[in-house]
């Protein structure tokens, strides 16, 4: 038997691949890749049409940099380490270089390869601006560039210091939507100048602070909170058994549970309320409903196919929404306080779908405000209304099916 670093990395990375395939199943009966293949055709009809309808004013360099920023700048390592490896696989630290070597490997290719695939989209769009390198010479720059952000990702990670961490994150962002800009617009040697001496001084920075040799708590807590995204996902298809989930503070979210009144029966209710609050479930909302406004107001403000565009845009991003939000149908269900506290289970549907109203009413109305307003200006109100309504009977008569679909699958239930 292969007891090496990397027999083991292997077998961990095909570990979880085939224990997530059932739910990648689940996930394409549910229609959700023929949806997203319809739109990403439909989104490239809409983009050919933008091309060939440039405005003179329109902000190359600025839609380059928030488009390409994201993905360069983004660095996700999978390790697949997990709680007992402090203690069985500490005494190998020695050889963990090899097996990190494979991550890097697996990680950075995917990486560059979504890279390379989002420069080659913002090509067509660079060509028309002022941008002076040609193609391959761009698509090469962006790819150094995402090296350069894979290399200060693991130093981050090695940091002792948190404070530290977070500032040279940020820092690491800002320098890159600059080096980003400069690309696409300055002069060749003054964005080859900037990204040098930008890499020298991150490298000296990074040497006079303390670190780690190899920071098995940070690997081990990326690792488990990338798992829980996956679960989270998968979940609003079908059960998934999931780990503990960790909870975030949001304060600027708590007070929607203070409009839940004191009672008895009301006690599912504010259960589910802080589930989405506080879990990770919350925060990828929240994420989703950002991209969703800044896509929103793109589409509304260009009349993307006079505004049906726009309009199919609100309806994807409140459909999307629901999709996460349906993971709430899982939440407690394997739970042993169910069946210990003197509460009404049978009130548990109930809440669910009363929870699930409120947010999904609450995220239509944040969607669909930039369609409201820029749509309206343009003399689109019919496709504004056909927005808000289609997405109202989607909240309110489609989605209370599809949670009790989801709830009633429920083993618990059967007792």
């Amino acid at each position: 038997m292969d007891r090496s670093v990397d027999s083991l990395w292997s077998s961990r990375a095909r570990a979880f691949w085939r224990d997530s395939l059932p739910y990648i199943r689940y996930m394409a009966q549910s229609g959700l890749p023929g949806v997203t293949i319809m739109l990403l055709f439909a989104g490239l009809a809409g983009y050919a049409s933008l091309l060939h309808h440039l405005p003179e004013s329109f902000p190359y360099t600025l839609v380059g940099v928030v488009f390409l920023t994201p993905i360069v700048c983004w660095s996700p390592l999978r390790t697949w380490l997990r709680e007992a490896d402090i203690v069985f696989l500490v005494p190998r630290e020695g050889q963990m270089d090899r097996y990190l070597r494979r991550s890097f490997r697996y990680n950075g290719l995917g990486g560059a390869a979504a890279t390379a695939i989002f420069c080659a989209i913002y090509l067509p769009l660079y060509s028309h601006g002022p941008g002076k390198l040609q193609a391959l010479q761009l698509l090469a720059a962006v790819l150094l560039l995402k090296l350069f952000n894979i290399t200060g990702a693991w130093r981050e990670r090695v940091l002792v210091s948190i404070s530290a961490r977070r500032s040279f994150r940020l820092l690491r962002w800002i320098v890159t939507a600059i080096g980003v800009a400069s690309l696409l617009q300055t002069d060749v040697w003054k964005a080859v100048l900037y990204i040098l001496v930008s890499v020298l001084l991150f490298a000296l920075l990074y040497s006079r602070l303390p670190r780690y040799r190899f920071p098995w708590l940070m690997l081990i807590a990326e690792e488990s909170r990338t798992r829980r995204r996956y679960n989270t996902f998968f979940s609003s298809f079908t059960d998934v058994p999931s780990e503990s989930t960790p909870v975030v503070r949001r304060r600027y979210l708590n007070w929607l549970a203070g409009f839940i009144r004191y009672r008895n029966q009301h006690a599912f209710v504010y259960l589910y309320a802080h589930t989405l609050i506080r879990t990770e479930l919350g925060g990828i909302v929240i994420r989703l409903l950002g991209l969703g406004v800044v896509s929103g107001m793109l589409a509304a403000e260009s009349g993307l196919f006079l505004g049906w565009g726009a309009a199919a845009i609100c309806l994807l991003f409140v459909w999307l929404t629901g999709i996460q939000l349906s993971s709430l149908a899982q939440a407690h269900r394997h739970s042993v306080w169910r069946h210990v506290y003197p509460l009404p289970d049978q009130s548990r549907l109930s809440a669910l779908l009363k929870v699930d109203r409120v947010a999904s009413l609450l995220s239509t109305a944040i969607l669909w405000l930039p369609h409201a307003i820029l749509l309206t200006v343009q003399g689109y109100m019919a496709q504004a209304v056909v927005a808000i309504l289609s997405s109202l009977v989607y909240v309110l008569a489609i989605r209370p099916r599809r949670l009790k679909r989801l709830f009633s699958i429920d083993p618990d239930d059967e007792d």
